[in-house]
């Protein structure tokens, strides 16, 4: 690599335009002239070392307080599940309960209807089934 003064001298010749500046020709003075530069670089990577540090910290903090917060969900899922199936399977219990009373509702009206049509249709049925009969019984006693 190399050195800091060959690295500047690249730059040497090309100045800005207008009035000439002083441009220190040695080595150290160009080192002297870029020492607090470079210092104040040296605290900004500091910063940045102790930014990073500290933000490692906080993550594990975060992260083992997420895991323990975590745990205890787990935990108190466990401990509710069988509270929570009886309850779901006593309100799945409650819907078929109502279910089959609206079926036997509907039954007893079906029923009932039935019942109706067939008592309005009864004495008729009974008249033809006894005319039937009737009408059997006299071919038999008029055949010798």
């Amino acid at each position: 690599m190399p050195a800091l003064h060959d690295l500047l001298q690249r730059f040497r010749p090309a100045g800005a335009p207008g009035a000439a500046a002083a441009v220190p020709s040695e080595p150290r003075a160009v080192e002297d002239e870029l020492e607090p530069v470079f210092s104040r670089l040296e605290e900004a990577e500091q910063e940045r070392r102790r930014t990073l540090a500290a933000a490692h910290d906080l993550a594990r903090t975060l992260t083992g307080s997420a895991r323990e917060q975590a745990a205890g969900l787990v935990e108190q899922a466990r401990t509710a599940a069988p509270g929570e199936r009886a309850s779901a399977a006593a309100q799945a219990l409650r819907a078929v309960e109502d279910e089959v009373r609206a079926m036997r509702v509907a039954a007893e009206d079906e029923a009932g209807r039935i019942r109706e049509v067939a008592a309005t249709r009864l004495d008729g049925l009974a008249a033809r089934a006894l005319g039937f009969v009737a009408g059997f019984l006299d071919e038999t006693r008029a055949s010798p």
